[in-house]
C-alpha cells in the first residue's frame, strides 16, 4: 500500500487491530509526498473502509485529507510549510465489514493483536464479526499471499475472493442450541467449525489459536450444560451420571477427537439421541482422565454404541463387552487346562507303567521262584510292549490336545467376526485387546508342551535302557549290538 512512496517516507511504524489500521511516518518538506501519491494511497483501500490521512507541521499546522479532500486543499497547506521542516504523517483506516468481506492491510500485524488477546477475548470478537457476516466471512488480505480458511472464515490474498460455502452456520447453530445449553451464548455464537482449519499453510499464525478454541467449542458443544466467562469454562456432563469440569481457557491444550465426536453428533441423524448416547460413554470412560484428554477408543466406542442403538439394542452394548471379557477369559482358563492335561497324563502314565512293574516284582516276590529271575525274556518283553503302548498313549494325547486347542482357537475367531458387523473395527480390537491375551496364551501353551513331551520321551528312553540293562534276556540290545558289528565288518 506505501510501496511507492516508501523512498520518500522515514520512521514508519504500523499497527493493525481488529477495526483499526494506523501507519505513521515522516517525511521532508522539500521531498514531499505529492497529493496524487497520497490519492493513490486512498484508492487502493475498499469503499467500505474509512481511511483518512493527518499531516502535522513542525508547527503544529494540520491538515486531514480524505476520500473528498481536493488536490488545491493539499497545496494550500503545504505552501505554508518552510523547505527544510519535517511534516508528520498518520493514515488512519477505520474498517467495516460489508456484504461478508472485511480487510486486513498488515496480516501479521493483525494476527500478533489478536494472538496475544485471551483465549475469550478472541472468542468475543469472532462472534461479533461473525454475527454481523451472517454465514460466512471473507477476510481480504493486503500483503499475504498465503490463502487458509476454516468452514466459515476465508483468509484470501486480495483478488482471490472466490469462496464455495455450502456449510449452514444458522442450521448447525440452531441444532446445537436444541442439543446443549451453552450460558450467554449470544455473546459466544460460535461453532468449532468457525475454527476448524480446512486448508493452511506453514508457518499460518493462527493454526495453533484456531486449534485450542476449536476444542473448547467442540468440548462446549459436546456437554449438557457449558459456561464461558471471566477466562474459564465449565462444562457438565449428564449421563449415566454427572460429571462437572472447570478449566481456564487459556490452558486448554487442542484435541482433535473432541472436534470428531462434536462432528459425529451433529452430522446427519438425530444429534439430541447421539449426544445422549455420546454423553453416556463419555461418563463411563472418563471417571478418571479429563475430558480435554478423550482419544479414539472413545469416539469408537460412542459410534459402536450408536449401531446397536439404531437396532433397538441400546443396553446391549456394555452386555456385549461383558460377554466378549468373559468368553476371552474362559478362553485363557481352557486353553491353560489342556496344556496341564497333558502334564497330568503323563503322570498317569508314570504310575501306570511303575504299577504295572511293581506288580511284576511283587507277583515275582510271593511266587516259588527266586527273586533274581524277575527280569526274564518274557517278563522284558511285556515290559517294551509297555512302553511302546506308552509312546501310543503319547501321541494320541498330544493329537488330542492339539485338536482341543484348535477348537478353541477357532471358536474364538468366530465369536471375533461375529461382532464386526456390529462394533467398529476400532471397538473389536480394544474388547479383544488385539489378540495379545490370546498370542501370549499360545506362546506359553506352545512351551508347556514341549516341555511335557521332551519330560514324557525321556522318561520312556531312560526307563527302555533300564529295563534293556537289568534284563537277563534283553531284546533290543542284543540286535542293535549285532548290526552295528555288521556294519564295522562291512567297513
Amino acid at each position: 500500500m506505501l510501496d511507492h512512496i516508501m523512498d520518500k517516507i522515514t520512521d514508519l511504524t504500523e499497527e493493525e487491530r481488529r477495526k483499526i489500521y494506523t501507519a505513521r511516518f515522516t517525511f521532508q518538506s522539500k521531498q514531499a509526498v505529492s497529493y496524487s501519491e497520497l490519492a493513490d494511497i486512498m484508492r487502493k483501500i475498499p469503499l467500505r473502509d474509512e481511511i483518512r490521512i493527518f499531516l502535522e507541521s513542525e508547527n503544529e499546522d494540520t491538515f486531514m485529507m480524505n476520500r473528498n479532500s481536493t488536490e488545491a486543499e493539499y497545496r494550500e497547506f503545504m505552501g505554508e510549510i518552510l523547505e527544510d521542516e519535517v511534516i508528520s504523517a498518520k493514515i488512519e483506516i477505520n474498517k467495516t465489514l460489508s456484504a461478508g468481506y472485511f480487510s486486513i492491510y498488515r496480516f501479521h500485524k493483525f494476527a500478533e493483536d489478536i494472538v496475544r488477546l485471551p483465549m475469550d477475548e478472541v472468542l468475543k470478537i469472532f462472534a461479533m464479526l461473525l454475527d454481523e457476516a451472517e454465514n460466512s466471512i471473507v477476510f481480504e488480505m493486503f500483503d499475504n499471499a498465503n490463502a487458509f480458511y476454516t468452514k466459515t472464515m476465508y483468509f484470501l490474498p486480495t483478488g482471490n475472493n472466490e469462496t464455495s460455502c455450502s456449510f449452514d452456520r444458522k442450521q448447525r447453530l440452531s441444532e446445537c442450541r436444541d442439543t446443549s445449553y451453552l450460558y450467554n451464548q449470544d455473546v459466544y455464537a460460535l461453532l468449532p467449525d468457525d475454527f476448524k482449519i480446512e486448508v493452511g499453510y506453514e508457518g499460518n499464525p493462527f493454526k495453533e489459536l484456531f486449534f485450542r478454541l476449536e476444542t473448547v467449542l467442540a468440548a462446549s458443544m459436546v456437554a449438557s450444560n457449558a459456561m464461558l466467562q471471566e477466562g474459564q469454562i465449565k462444562l457438565q456432563i449428564v449421563g449415566q451420571r454427572s460429571i462437572d469440569y472447570a478449566f481456564k481457557i487459556d490452558d486448554v491444550e487442542g484435541n482433535r477427537v473432541l472436534y470428531k465426536i462434536y462432528d459425529w453428533i451433529y452430522s446427519g441423524g438425530s444429534s439430541i439421541d447421539k449426544a445422549i448416547i455420546a454423553r453416556n460413554i463419555i461418563c463411563l470412560h472418563c471417571k478418571y482422565e479429563p475430558l480435554l484428554k478423550v482419544d479414539t477408543k472413545i469416539l469408537a466406542s460412542i459410534q459402536s454404541n450408536y449401531n446397536l442403538y439404531l437396532k433397538d439394542n441400546v443396553t446391549q452394548y456394555l452386555e456385549m463387552r461383558n460377554k466378549v471379557a468373559e468368553f476371552i477369559s474362559d478362553i485363557m482358563s481352557r486353553t491353560g487346562e489342556y496344556a496341564t492335561d497333558l502334564l497330568d497324563k503323563f503322570k498317569t502314565n508314570i504310575i501306570a507303567v511303575f504299577g504295572f512293574l511293581f506288580s511284576v516284582i511283587l507277583a515275582n516276590i510271593v511266587s516259588d521262584q527266586p527273586l533274581d529271575n524277575i527280569f526274564t525274556r518274557d517278563i522284558t518283553i511285556i515290559l517294551e510292549l509297555v512302553l511302546v503302548g506308552s509312546v501310543g498313549y503319547l501321541l494320541i494325547c498330544y493329537k488330542q490336545s492339539k485338536f482341543q486347542m484348535e477348537k478353541v482357537y477357532d471358536s474364538y475367531e468366530k465369536l471375533k467376526k461375529s461382532y464386526e458387523g456390529i462394533l467398529t473395527e476400532d471397538d473389536v480390537r480394544e474388547c479383544f485387546q488385539d489378540d495379545s491375551l490370546l498370542n501370549d496364551m499360545k506362546q506359553t501353551v506352545s512351551k508347556a508342551e514341549k516341555k511335557y513331551l521332551f519330560l514324557w520321551i525321556a522318561f520312556l528312553l531312560i526307563f527302555f535302557v533300564i529295563i534293556e540293562k537289568i534284563s537277563e534276556a534283553p531284546i533290543v540290545f542284543p540286535i542293535v549290538k549285532e548290526v552295528v558289528g555288521k556294519w564295522r565288518v562291512i567297513h
